[in-house]
């Protein structure tokens, strides 16, 4: 069974990695994989789009509630943590709500995002304390942390580079699984995410099409960001990603998402998950998550 690719996320977030000059640093994929044809490497990148993008049908009884944790470790002094809840209609949607609390026992809510995948036009809404409703996040502002310190973001669950234009580059082991390995740079136009972004690299897992390591390059030496997946777990016949790093070259730290609990099949009002919804919480009490 395939994992989904919004669990990479965080789902997904997830960031890739760049490679466009020989200058850089090479990708850490060693070992033996089965070399794509052109035509594979299409299919299997298709393969992750369509999962990625989720379907359109509506679902019923099939929501789900996952509750997350960051933590982020600075290169000197105390780590940081904060406490989160992502959220969708079904496993299979291209909808995603993450609310960031204040702590887990009191539930009270910080901020709440709701992020819309589409392959043409994706889009992002933040509703935060004190506002009466959501305000549109615009692409220049993806990249922008869920909260100032941490280094996972909008973007690396929206993941919009998968459209730029693709080279498959070949294959190899990395985290120490057969993986493809693809490069997506921006159009001639540039990127309005951040200007400085050259391209971005993709390692997706030769059995399961779900990223296993993600670098942002912005022509340095060194990737400026790097996404790696930790761990997952199987909970219910669906595989879910447990952890994922996100490190930082320039401040040298590193963020750790890892979900702490999780909800399946529940029914949850689909207002929850559209703009107009984003200002009222989700009634948390009476849903029983289980611990993993």
């Amino acid at each position: 069974m395939r994992l989904h690719a919004r669990y990479f996320l965080f789902l997904l977030g997830f960031n890739l990695l760049g490679f466009f000059v020989c200058a850089q640093a090479p990708f850490p994929a060693r070992g033996f994989a089965p070399i794509l044809n052109e035509e594979q490497a299409k299919k299997r990148l298709d393969q992750f789009r369509q999962a990625f993008f989720g379907a359109s049908q509506k679902a019923h009884h099939r929501a789900y509630i996952y509750r997350f944790q960051f933590t982020h470790y600075r290169q000197t002094g105390m780590a940081e943590v904060c406490h989160g809840f992502l959220s969708g209609p079904s496993p299979y949607s291209s909808n995603l709500r993450v609310d960031l609390i204040t702590n887990p026992q009191d539930l009270d809510r910080l901020s709440s995002f709701l992020l819309v995948r589409n392959l043409i036009n994706s889009k992002a809404w933040k509703w935060e304390v004190g506002a009466e409703k959501a305000r549109v996040l615009t692409p220049e502002n993806w990249r922008s942390p869920w909260k100032n310190g941490i280094n996972h973001s909008p973007f690396d669950l929206l993941m919009p580079f998968i459209n730029w234009p693709v080279e498959y580059q070949k294959s190899g082991r990395v985290c120490g699984r057969p993986s493809h390995l693809f490069v997506f740079t921006p159009s001639n136009q540039g990127n309005t995410f951040m200007p400085s972004l050259k391209a971005v690299r993709l390692a997706l897992d030769d059995s399961y099409d779900a990223p296993l390591r993600i670098e942002h390059m912005d022509g340095g030496i060194l990737p400026a960001r790097t996404f790696s997946l930790q761990s997952f777990k199987k909970i219910n016949d669906q595989w879910l990603v447990k952890s994922i790093d996100v490190k930082d070259r320039d401040s040298k730290s590193r963020t750790r998402f890892e979900l702490q609990a999780v909800a399946h099949d529940l029914d949850l009002p689909i207002s929850a998950f559209q703009p107009s919804g984003l200002a009222l919480p989700i009634a948390l009490s009476s849903i029983i998550l289980d611990p993993i």
